[in-house]
């Protein structure tokens, strides 16, 4: 649950601060951090990697982390009406926590360098604690994690935010994640490890619009904050652009219960409506998928492959390990349709029924898809005709990784497209226009808004 919404105006500041004598240059931190340690990533066939067993499913020798299982899929939603697929199952419930601290009276966010084998950009700044039980509980045997303790047992600090939330849905079955901000007083002195470092958040949008230097996990954390919430008094302070100063004012519209309790109303509604219904299955056993030693990968090439990689990392809590990893092909696009409607910034989002979703359904940005894996444009799903759309509405533009510890190189391009007020567009029903507001709102009351759109709204800081 959300413990506590404070600080409406404090982060609205942060964001309005790109400068920090903490780190005055946070990429050249990155690059320091990168080039204080080695790495070392290799492919390697399934079968070799050592403490991992391939057979029904992939699991660990201890039971613990994580199993690659198969899995089949009916349902109503889009035009696929049954499938097979691998899946990664996660029972561990992860923190993910970043620490927030007033520092000469603006918000600073401790953020850790952190190396993870899928990212492309292999260092990039992460939550000050992202970790789950087998790794905090040290069942590899490594290190322990730093700064646990502030979230496992936060005491009289200020939880400004706490709250389960899923991760990917169509690679994950049922995953969540706990996501926390927690605040230390401006008198406690935190130490600061060596990838650690502050940060504004002024600082993490100028990183965010760069890409691929803010990870996913970091990126779930952000979303969660609330730049107005009733009774906060109005204002956007020193906007960038027009368009940065109208996604303030779409976080500062003051969101009624009972649009809250509408928009909820219309989501159970759309969870009615759609079906889904899954059951795991043996790797052996899934249709129109290869599983043999050397990978697992579908027949005609599509969708994403599940590898094993051999790691080796001196930054880690461990300094090499081997573990499968789940390969997406490339192409993969989360956009934001949004446009001025009765005089505010609006964001159309849509109900998706995704097989790992612990509750069917929750809310998805306007397009989210991978264009290699449909037959063609006949195919596609609604409005991504919009993504040729003309390049001067294009707003925020920005290659992302997703979570580096289990999906190597997936790079998701976030687009948010700004259309003008006097072009009508037309959607199916599981589709409804909501403000920043409203969509946070919704978050903070937990499996509502899934973790593609929550990683596109962090990029609207």
């Amino acid at each position: 649950m959300s413990i506590l919404v404070t600080g409406a105006q404090d982060f609205l500041s942060s964001v309005h601060t790109v400068e920090t004598p903490l780190t005055p240059d946070p990429e050249s931190f990155l690059r320091e951090r990168a080039a204080a340690s080695s790495f070392r990533v290799e492919e390697v066939p399934l079968d070799s990697l050592g403490t991992w067993c391939l057979g029904d499913r992939i699991g660990h020798s201890s039971g613990r982390f994580f199993t690659i299982e198969g899995l089949s899929v009916e349902t109503n939603f889009g035009t696929t009406a049954q499938w097979c697929q691998p899946i990664i199952v996660q029972s561990d419930i992860g923190i993910l926590g970043i620490l927030v601290k007033r520092i000469n009276g603006v918000y600073h966010f401790l953020m850790q360098a952190k190396m993870e084998p899928g990212n492309s950009s292999l260092v990039q700044y992460s939550a000050t604690v992202q970790a789950t039980p087998s790794n905090y509980q040290r069942v590899h045997g490594g290190k322990s994690t730093p700064y646990l303790d502030y979230f496992l047992n936060p005491g009289a600090r200020l939880v400004i935010f706490d709250q389960l939330l899923s991760e990917h849905s169509s690679w994950y079955l049922y995953k969540r994640n706990r996501n926390m901000i927690v605040e230390i007083p401006a008198h406690e002195e935190v130490p600061t490890g060596a990838d650690f470092t502050w940060l504004t958040l002024g600082q993490l949008r100028r990183l965010l619009a760069q890409g691929n230097r803010v990870n996913m996990n970091a990126r779930t954390v952000l979303a969660t904050i609330a730049y107005a919430m009733p009774g906060t008094p109005r204002g956007i302070g020193r906007a960038a652009t027009e368009f940065h100063a109208d996604t303030v004012r779409s976080h500062q519209l003051q969101t009624a219960d009972g649009d809250v309790a509408a928009a909820m109303t219309w989501l159970i509604d759309q969870k009615a409506k759609f079906t889904l219904d899954v059951k795991r299955i043996s790797l052996r056993d899934m249709a129109g998928w290869t599983c043999d030693e050397k990978s697992i990968r579908h027949d005609e090439g599509r969708y994403f492959q599940i590898v094993g990689l051999l790691v080796g990392a001196t930054s880690r809590e461990v300094a090499s390990w081997a573990q499968p990893m789940l390969r997406p092909n490339p192409g993969n696009i989360v956009s934001f349709i949004c446009q001025r409607r009765r005089g505010a910034l609006e964001f159309l989002v849509q109900a998706m029924a995704q097989p790992g979703a612990t509750d069917r359904v929750e809310l998805a940005a306007t397009i989210q898809l991978t264009p290699g894996n449909y037959d063609g444009p006949q195919d596609l799903p609604p409005l991504a005709d919009l993504l040729n759309a003309d390049p001067a509405w294009v707003v925020v533009d920005a290659v992302q990784s997703e979570d580096g510890g289990r999906f190597q190189h997936a790079d998701t391009r976030h687009l948010v497209i700004q259309v003008p007020e006097h072009c009508a567009i037309e959607a199916p029903g599981n589709y409804r226009w909501m403000s920043l507001g409203l969509l946070n709102r919704l978050m903070r009351l937990g499996y509502y808004v899934n973790v593609e759109t929550r990683s596109l709204m962090a990029c609207l800081l």
